[in-house]
């Protein structure tokens, strides 16, 4: 796949200054090719500070950044808008990044996609993991056959999901909040992209075990590809193991989890439900606010190491394969090794990127709307066979395109 010579600069606006969008801005010191000159939101504090930061116009209204002259929009609204805010965009010509979960279901990926290929502009699915360097070797590793056949792929990732702050429509699972839809496209992601795409079939059972937080809050889903591969999802948002402890305290990101996140977490939501001001807390991390950024407890004066979604481990004949601390461990025939990753490119750097080239040279994008679709089609499926006690079938899927 060509690369396109980053010459010519792109603009980039945003519907939505929440906390997505204060994960993707700072992406912008490295990219000197796109230039962020505009966004939408419903604060005006919001736009005041964003003018004030990038020189960018700030409007209140998503119809109004439509008519801007931006290349790309970078869609990070609540769940379910995104489906109207990707096809209005659409119809004004824009190329769209749009934050993960694409839409709440497989009726609405579809009117997103067919509103892209009418208007010949190119729709992203955002927010992936399939782009964090670990994600792109390990797929990369059982693609060239080094190891033989593909045997089987696992995800786990236990976290502070539940009690981390939100806003009301977060805790409902008609709109996209809870666990699978916030947090299986991550790991559903990771599995198809090693595991080439195609899942044949989804058995899920999903955990929703506090009241006082309504929504989904745990899952786990055993999956089959196409080849007969088995993979497994499982997520836990309860906050008391976390992960992190098996990967040297690195998290999400990279950079070092406070060993005692999840405490911390519960804590702050108990006290939030004493004092009321839970949406106050969840206001203070978006962008502008006096909090901003802060989510996981993470510490960001501390050195970055490669991204963590979990534990991902990738068993094939000869062969299986680990995230360490600065690239993979490969535990194979003759012994283990390591692969450094030092200096890769990674997620959102690597996700502005992608769409930066395929406009460049014309070209499709990749993780595109067809593979949000399939990706959000298995996440719903998750739901779904908890309800029905039963393995579902996909028709849906799309393979790796690389």
């Amino acid at each position: 796949m060509a690369t396109a010579t980053r010459t010519r600069q792109l603009k980039v606006g945003f519907a939505g200054l929440g906390v997505a969008s204060t994960q993707v801005l700072p992406a912008f010191e490295f990219l000197p090719h796109m230039k962020v000159t505009a966004a939408a939101d419903v604060r005006p504090e919001a736009l005041d500070k964003f003018s004030e930061e990038f020189g960018g116009q700030g409007y209140l209204d998503i119809e109004d950044l439509c008519k801007s002259d931006v290349d790309v929009v970078f869609v990070s609204t609540p769940n379910h808008f995104h489906k109207d805010h990707v096809i209005m965009l659409a119809e004004h010509k824009k190329n769209i990044i749009v934050e993960k979960p694409m839409a709440l279901n497989v009726e609405e990926c579809q009117a997103m996609v067919d509103a892209a290929k009418r208007n010949g502009v190119r729709l992203m699915q955002g927010h992936t993991k399939m782009l964090d360097a670990p994600v792109r070797k390990m797929g990369e590793i059982v693609r060239s056959g080094e190891l033989g056949r593909l045997g089987m792929i696992h995800n786990w990732d236990y976290t502070d999901l539940v009690f981390r702050p939100r806003m009301a429509h977060e805790m409902v699972t008609e709109k996209g909040g809870g666990a699978v839809y916030l947090q299986a496209p991550h790991q559903l992601d990771v599995l198809r992209f090693i595991g080439g795409g195609m899942i044949h079939s989804v058995r899920g059972m999903v955990g929703n075990w506090i009241p006082s937080r309504p929504a989904d809050g745990a899952y786990t889903a055993y999956m089959e590809f196409e080849d007969g591969s088995p993979a497994t999802a499982v997520y836990n948002g309860y906050a008391h193991f976390d992960t992190a402890e098996l990967h040297w305290w690195c998290g999400e990101g990279g950079q070092a989890r406070d060993p005692e996140t999840g405490i911390k977490s519960r804590r702050r939501i108990a006290q939030a439900a004493i004092d009321g001001n839970e949406v106050d807390l969840k206001s203070a991390m978006r962008y502008a606010g006096r909090a901003e950024g802060e989510y996981a407890h993470f510490d960001v004066d501390s050195p970055k190491r490669q991204p963590f979604f979990g534990i991902t481990i990738v068993s094939c004949e000869k062969g299986d394969i680990r995230q360490s601390p600065d690239g993979l461990l490969i535990y194979g025939d003759d012994g283990k090794y390591e692969i450094s990753l030092a200096g890769a490119e990674q997620g959102r750097v690597r996700e502005m990127n992608e769409m930066y080239d395929s406009i460049i040279d014309d070209r499709d994008v990749f993780p595109s709307g067809e593979w949000g679709m399939a990706t959000l089609e298995a996440t719903v499926a998750i739901i779904e066979s908890a309800k029905q006690r039963k393995e579902l079938y996909l028709t849906h899927q799309c393979p790796v395109k690389v």
